[in-house]
Formats: structure tokens, sequence, C-alpha cells
């Protein structure tokens, strides 16, 4: 647990919530993320932050994931926010827990030292799906994350 801001090389990660799923976002090559605009919110086409590639530019080269991927020994921040109602991000191994409270955007960084692939689950009653809320963290080696991100982008 940290007191203290992340570093400023963390390694910046959206993470969003919602009935009943996690979604994960990276900055592109240009290193910046696009506008989240509720409105354009449509799970149907795969656009889980309501991106607007067309009139945002940096939303252009952004990368979303079912799963939130990571390079080992690098520390990470979460930038987390809920859709929905109150959710909770839980990684067993890693010993790290926290609550997603919609209409606040919350932080937590954490540093994975081994490389595994493990649990994410929803800890907070979320409605009727919620035994089924569960997502996977991969910590990856830094070569095997930069070959991922690389595919995800083209």
């Amino acid at each position: 647990m940290y007191f203290q801001p992340a570093a400023a090389d963390a390694l910046p990660i959206q993470v969003q919530a919602g009935q009943f799923a996690f979604y994960f976002r990276y900055a592109g090559p240009d290193g910046k993320f696009g506008a989240i605009h509720p409105e354009k919110i449509d799970e149907g086409n795969s656009n889980f932050f309501g991106l607007d590639p067309e009139n945002d530019i940096p939303a252009r080269d952004d990368i979303t994931s079912g799963e939130l991927v990571i390079p080992v020994n690098k520390e990470i921040h979460l930038m987390m926010h809920a859709k929905d109602v109150g959710h909770s991000f839980y990684v067993r191994e890693l010993r790290i827990q926290q609550d997603f409270v919609p209409g606040l955007d919350l932080s937590l960084h954490f540093t994975a030292t081994k490389v595994g692939k493990y649990e994410i689950v929803c800890t907070q009653l979320c409605g009727l799906g919620h035994y089924n809320m569960r997502g996977y963290l991969n910590v990856m080696s830094q070569d095997d994350f930069d070959k991922w991100l690389k595919s995800q982008s083209s």
C-alpha cells in the first residue's frame, strides 16, 4: 500500500467496472487517452469507454482490453471508475483491493513482482450477475508485454 502518488513513470491504465465486467484501456503510441463520452458508450459495438475517434484525435490509438496485461517489476497506475453501481477490484495474490464508487475517479498503484496470471474479482455485491464478475491480470516480462501491446495497436 502506498500513501503517496504514483511515480511519474508509472504505466497509466484506465479501468472501468460495469455490470458485470471489467474493461481496461491503455494509451496508444501518442501516450494520451482520448476523452470519455458517456453518451457514446455502446457495449454492442465494443465501445466500452465511449470513445469518439472521429472527433477526438487522442482516442484514435487507444487500446481497450477485457484483460489487464502488465509488465513485471513496473509500477502500474490504475485510474478507476464505475459506470453504474458500486464494484470492487480485488487480486488476492497481490493483496490489493479497491472499491469503485459511481461518480468518483479513484487511483490505485502497485508493482507486480512475479510473472503469472491472476484472477480479478468483484467483492462488492453489484447485482444478480455479481457471482460471475471477474477478469484476469496477466503479468508478463517486459518483452512479452511490448509484443502484446504492439499486437493490440495494429
